[in-house]
């Protein structure tokens, strides 16, 4: 009886086998004949025998590897999963949780591409030395990045750990934040770092119709401003990065009285007006139920570094019925080169790259702009407080673009970055810049497409330009 049931487990056994090699082994048969097929079915069709055309080359970024920091490769499930996830380049980095890593580049890549890596592998937290760990320490490295002509790092590995401080570290203070016409608020994180606070106030996907400074700061402005300054090349807009804040237990138990006295109870939503040339009791910003609420938190700058203001030489007037000088002068950039020579005054130059800047996120609020100080006359113009951006998907501001139409004159670095992030490019960058961020998704896929969009236009006009007046007066060294 025995030996029959062995011979019954082995018969079954061998059977099984035989079923799972006739599964295995069929697709790659069928998958062998396809091709085939296709050449005799092209052979009888004139029409599918034609050569297609290949087709656009979709903009890639170059795959990565994790790896622990000892270098050794890890036996960890969880970042083994993670690693598959960066093989396909339709996804973005996650790795907020866990151990820090470091990252290897996969792919063989030019230096164009490398340096859009760089973007994105900066953003991403590691351990701090030693030395960077105490609470202040870390301030003191961000302000030692603030220089003559750049106020965040071109490459910095401790950047995505300065971003993960400002979005974790205990609020020690918070205060009314007087200046300006919207609603912030002054906080200082433990270890003394200041920060300003932009209440969200707005859903992704709602549309800011009206004026194009219409509505209140968009707080997903602001960090989008922040890292496309960063794709660009300009270095000249504060570190900003998304947070939630519960406005009970975070806010108000450290608020000054000037703060508190603005804070109020609606529908069991906890609100706040602050105080600036806007604020209001009848219209606050309210957290949800549970007193959490989005923002966006702007890096102060160090305050030993004195800002001056400027009126924008290319500032509206905001009234309906009068118009701007430059809107009605066709010589009027003729007079600003004259009167500012951009031999001696960065900030004209700066203006061209700016009105760039400005038309892809959709801002056309920068009335006035500020400067070190110190720097007196070639003082860089500081890319604060785009937050009048990314407000209607729909709509293109080409009055933006003025100084560049007017004067025909860009920087080449500029230039040549703008066209390395065309066909969809700069959309994705976007997207995976963004996706570190605490608040994403940042943007909705109509505002990157947007930007997409707005940059076939910034291009056609310096293109325009150079067809003109050529090379050697249109760009700038």
């Amino acid at each position: 009886m025995w030996l029959k049931r062995r011979r019954l487990v082995l018969l079954t056994i061998f059977f099984i086998l035989i079923w799972f090699a006739i599964i295995l082994l069929t697709p790659s048969q069928l998958n062998d004949n396809k091709p085939r097929r296709q050449e005799e079915r092209g052979a009888n069709n004139p029409e599918l025998s034609k050569p297609k055309a290949a087709p656009r080359a979709r903009p890639t970024i170059p795959r990565i590897r994790i790896v622990d920091i000892d270098e050794d490769a890890s036996d960890d499930q969880g970042e083994r999963e993670r690693e598959a996830q960066l093989r396909d380049e339709n996804h973005a980095i996650d790795i907020k949780e866990g151990p820090p890593h470091l990252i290897r580049i996969v792919d063989e890549v030019d230096q164009e591409q490398k340096d859009l890596w760089d973007l994105e592998g900066d953003l991403i937290p590691r351990d701090l030395p030693g030395g960077l760990r105490t609470l202040s320490a870390i301030w003191n490295l961000t302000a030692s990045w603030v220089k003559p002509d750049a106020i965040t790092p071109r490459h910095n590995p401790y950047l995505g750990a300065v971003l993960h401080a400002m979005a974790t570290r205990r609020i020690a203070e918070a205060d009314v934040g007087f200046k300006g016409t919207q609603l912030k608020a002054r906080l200082v994180l433990s270890g003394g770092q200041w920060v300003v606070f932009k209440p969200g106030r707005y859903k992704r996907d709602e549309i800011i119709e009206g004026t194009p400074y219409a509505g209140y700061d968009r707080h997903t402005g602001e960090i989008a401003a922040f890292h496309l300054d960063r794709v660009l090349g300009f270095h000249r807009a504060p570190i900003v990065v998304g947070r939630r804040v519960n406005l009970r237990t975070e806010i108000k138990p450290v608020a000054s009285q000037s703060l508190l006295q603005t804070f109020s109870t609606q529908d069991k939503q906890t609100c706040f007006y602050g105080k600036c040339y806007y604020c209001k009791p009848s219209d606050p910003a309210c957290s949800d139920e549970d007193g959490m609420m989005e923002g966006s938190l702007t890096m102060w700058l160090p305050r030993h570094k004195k800002l001056k203001k400027w009126r924008h030489l290319w500032a509206r007037t905001y009234r309906e019925n009068k118009k701007a000088k430059w809107e009605l002068d066709a010589n009027y950039c003729q007079e600003i080169l004259q009167t500012y020579p951009i031999e001696e005054h960065r900030q004209v130059v700066d203006m061209f790259d700016t009105a760039a800047f400005d038309y892809l996120i959709g801002n056309a609020d920068r009335h006035q702009y500020e400067t070190f100080e110190e720097d007196g006359e070639q003082g860089m113009l500081l890319l604060m407080d785009s937050a009048k951006s990314f407000g209607n998907p729909h709509h293109d501001e080409k009055s933006v673009l003025a100084p560049l139409e007017q004067c025909c004159k860009i920087r080449k670095s500029t230039w040549t970055k703008l066209l390395s992030l065309q066909d969809g490019r700069l959309s994705l960058v976007m997207a995976r810049v963004l996706s570190h961020d605490p608040l994403a998704p940042v943007l909705t896929a109509l505002h990157l497409q947007a930007m997409d969009r707005r940059l076939i236009t910034v291009i056609q006009v310096i293109h325009n330009c150079l067809q003109k007046h050529g090379q050697e007066f249109v760009l700038i060294q």
